[in-house]
């Protein structure tokens, strides 16, 4: 009887045992202060995964004694046993930092302090603090946020708009007798900051308050130190003011072009022409020989064909896609296939592949003078008290902040450095100043600070009055290799900040055409040499003497070249030029325009045609008509925002540059920070910097804020037509020597590959006049992978950036291939052409 009483009474306490193991697990993953979503959650017991939602949040059945796993892309994957009391758990998560060959690979960065800018006024929940801009809905705790306009009562004073705002506060005194205010009794000490600066907040006019945020326990507050439990961020509207270009063009947002609209319904409809399939054809050589049995295959899909004994292909492919071309021992070729691309030529090249201890190099040393030189193209050089330390190069790992990436709302350069490097501690203030430690840098139990080089100058305390504004690199060195120079004060490791005014200011183009044994040398043909191997009709039309006698050799062969736009483009630069005919040239493309209606590439030959004779407004109905062929290309908006201002419409072409920056942000289009984008933004802050007037008003434009332009001399840019050519750059200086920029597949595929997957044909070169003369600049053209010629056109501004800036443009038709034949000379006067 006894047992049978007790068996029952033994499976009821099993149960209530099981069901006291069993239960679920809850909580919020976060990294600093933000909440991270879609972090991975993996009972490695029970083989269950679940995942935490956009506030971080999760919850999980698990057991005494379970292992639990969580884990994210660029963080350190954490993994945990649950106790028996265990029931609430909140996990921080820390980024993964890798170092694989001198190279760290670290996680995608989170919004940046300039997207924060742009939304401030449009976003209630963005709040400036002592550590920058804070988008409160993302961080995590008890945080209450209130605008101007939610305000229920206002009071007398701030202590009265607290009080009666917000809940909770433990508010001292009145307005005449202030007293202390803290976020919770017992929580420990408030900070009250005023836009992001610890300071008396009774002394603020109530009708300057825009935005309170209350900070209450939360992960954010930890940012203060110990023995804070709460934060009081004040922010005005006049310390709310961001007087920076990125602000202004948050105004300019909605000030799109209106007419035509340019806008998603051509993006759509350019969606839809790129998924029609075309036929691609064309022969692969070596250069000399066709290449038989070459695959040729459009990636990401089964389409695939070979070259045919003659070298011969035909393929299937749509706008957009990439068509490799491959052959064993021979470099493989990518292209992209673009809205005019039929015809494709490749040239392939042998792989050269170096064995070990079988290639014999020259010294890998780099002078100092090298360096210099290099300073301005290569991110990753910096300049030293010791001289020049080239990051791919120097013993040890070197970390970069390049000058895109550091942001002007940081107030010192402590706010820069906290939280954009990994394994360093910032601590202090930029009122009252404080320092930087490294992890990994002297000894385990080396408490050791680290100092500063600034410029060369040495710091042992934080440079905080040096402006964010003025610094345009900054590198970290905490390896005894990168330190060992400075002496027993660089054990805790050195911040190098290279300043914009501490740099040598030398040209790219002087620096690099003086390098040693460079002097020009062989046959460089002149303009009448390549007028010897033109086409036929226009050595004849060369040879009349007379409108009358022109015109008829040009109607002998006006029905021969019916089909043909190159010879209507040649015919009409000629009439119009050398005969000043303008009607009679406009009519010969007026009446073959069909040629060229919907063909990107001819419409910009015309496009630069017009432009290089100043017929502005001609070139931008031509230039309108290429944007709505090519929405989704960065050059469109470059084009067109230039033409804008060359038909004195300031206001239009900021439009233009502003609706580029808005697409990048939301992530339309690719954003460039090596080719492209450096030429948009210094374009972009010119019109600023000298059209300001017109692009707003009188009273904002004394609050715009404009970037001191970092070059002032002769500007050369260069556009082509056709992205498929391929040519060899080569600028001689004064004193006959040259340097060569190589466009070509087999030296440059990196950045024919950006080009064409961004969207843009355009480079510049810059003249800072240290070297007075005659430059040259030649070409050696290579062709484009068709027979059709490829059109330059070269835009000189001379004293760029000042008021007495002034341009001069000039079209080039390359056809002649594999000779060196000079473009122009360019002197102080002007732009010459080639004779």
């Amino acid at each position: 009887m006894r047992l049978k009483i007790l068996v029952p009474f033994l499976l009821l306490l099993i149960a209530g045992l099981q069901a006291q193991t069993k239960r679920t697990l809850s909580g919020i993953v976060y990294e600093d202060i933000l909440a991270l979503e879609n972090v991975k959650v993996y009972n490695l017991t029970k083989e269950v995964t679940t995942a935490t939602d956009i506030e971080g949040k999760f919850s999980i059945a698990v057991e005494t004694g379970d292992k639990v796993r969580f884990s994210y892309v660029g963080m350190r994957t954490i993994e945990i046993k649950i106790e028996d009391v265990t029931r609430i758990l909140n996990i921080e998560m820390f980024p993964e930092v890798t170092e694989l060959d001198e190279v760290v690979v670290q996680k995608k960065k989170r919004l940046s302090q300039d997207r924060l800018r742009l939304d401030y006024d449009i976003n209630e929940d963005i709040v400036l603090t002592g550590f920058g801009l804070l988008d409160t809905k993302k961080a995590i705790g008890f945080i209450q946020v209130l605008n101007n306009d939610d305000f229920k009562k206002n009071g007398a004073c701030v202590l009265d708009l607290l009080r009666l705002n917000f809940t909770g506060l433990s508010i001292e005194g009145s307005c005449a007798m202030p007293g202390p205010i803290s976020v919770r009794s017992g929580w420990g000490r408030t900070v009250i900051e005023v836009d992001g600066l610890e300071r008396d907040p009774h002394i603020i006019p109530l009708e300057q308050v825009k935005r309170i945020a209350v900070f209450a326990g939360s992960s954010f507050t930890r940012k203060y130190g110990a023995g804070v439990g709460g934060v009081i961020a004040i922010n005005t509207f006049s310390g709310t003011r961001f007087g920076n270009k990125n602000v202004d063009r948050a105004r300019l947002r909605d000030n799109f072009i209106e007419e035509p609209d340019l806008g998603n319904k051509y993006l759509m409809e350019n969606q839809r022409r790129s998924k029609n399939q075309k036929w691609i054809s064309g022969t692969v050589t070596d250069g000399k020989t066709p290449i038989a049995n070459v695959n040729v295959a459009v990636e990401n899909t089964n389409n695939a064909t070979i070259t045919n004994a003659k070298g011969k292909y035909k393929i299937k492919a749509s706008t957009g896609d990439m068509i490799k071309f491959s052959y064993t021992g021979l470099k493989t070729i990518s292209i992209k296939v673009e809205d005019v691309t039929r015809i494709l030529n490749p040239i392939m090249l042998p792989a050269i592949t170096e064995l070990d201890e079988v290639i014999v190099e020259s010294s890998r040393r780099i002078s100092q003078k090298d360096l210099e030189e290099d300073y301005r193209i290569r991110k990753n050089i910096i300049r030293t008290a010791f001289g020049y330390l080239d990051g791919d190069r120097a013993p040890g790992n070197i970390r970069f902040m390049p000058e895109e990436d550091i942001s002007p709302i940081d107030i010192c350069i402590l706010d820069m450095l906290r939280g954009h490097f990994a394994m360093i501690r910032v601590s202090g203030n930029c009122s009252t100043g404080g320092s930087v430690s490294m992890r990994g840098s002297g000894s385990i139990n080396n408490a050791s600070a680290a100092i500063f080089d600034v410029d060369g100058q040495i710091f042992t305390d934080a440079p905080v009055w040096l402006s964010p504004g003025n610094i345009k690199r900054i590198a970290i060195l905490n390896g005894l290799a990168t330190t060992t120079m400075y002496g027993s004060i660089g054990n805790g490791g050195v911040v190098v900040i290279n300043t914009v005014n501490g740099i040598p200011r030398g040209s790219l183009l002087v620096d690099r055409a003086r390098l040693k044994n460079n002097f020009i040398s062989g046959k460089i043909l002149s303009k009448d040499d390549v007028i010897k191997n033109s086409a036929t009709y226009m050595q004849e039309l060369n040879t009349a003497t007379s409108f009358i006698e022109a015109k008829i050799i040009y109607e002998k062969y006006d029905d021969q070249y019916k089909s043909s736009p190159y010879f209507f483009l040649d015919a009409y630069t000629y009439f119009y030029e050398r005969w000043n005919k303008q009607d009679f040239a406009d009519n010969i493309i007026r009446a073959n325009y069909t040629l060229f209606q919907e063909n990107a590439v001819l419409l910009k030959v015309l496009s630069y045609q017009y432009e290089a004779q100043k017929r502005f407004e001609k070139a931008h109905g031509v230039y309108k008509e290429i944007f709505l062929l090519r929405p989704n290309y960065a050059q469109s908006y470059l084009d067109m925002a230039n033409s804008y201002r060359d038909i004195n419409e300031s206001k239009q072409a900021a439009s233009l540059y502003a609706r580029y920056d808005y697409l990048l942000n939301e992530k339309y289009m690719k954003k460039d920070t090596i080719g492209f984008g450096p030429i948009i933004e210094r374009e972009y802050n010119n019109l600023l910097s000298i059209n300001k007037d017109e692009v707003i008003d009188s009273n904002s434009a004394q609050n715009l804020y404009v970037a001191e332009e970092d070059f002032k001399g002769t500007r050369l840019v260069f556009e082509w037509n056709d992205s498929e050519a391929e040519f060899d750059l080569q600028f001689v200086n004064p004193g006959n020597q040259y340097y060569t920029w190589r466009h070509s597949l087999a030296e440059n595929a990196e950045t024919i590959y950006r080009e064409k997957d961004l969207g843009y044909n355009t480079a510049e070169y810059l003249l800072d006049g240290s070297l007075p003369g005659t430059w040259r600049v030649n070409v050696n053209y290579l062709g484009n992978k068709s027979l059709s010629p490829t059109y330059m056109k070269v835009t000189v501004y001379y004293n760029y950036g000042s008021r007495n800036q002034r341009k001069d443009a000039k079209v080039f038709k390359l056809s002649l291939k594999n000779v060196n034949q000079e473009l122009f000379k360019m002197q102080s006067i002007g732009l010459v052409a080639s004779e």
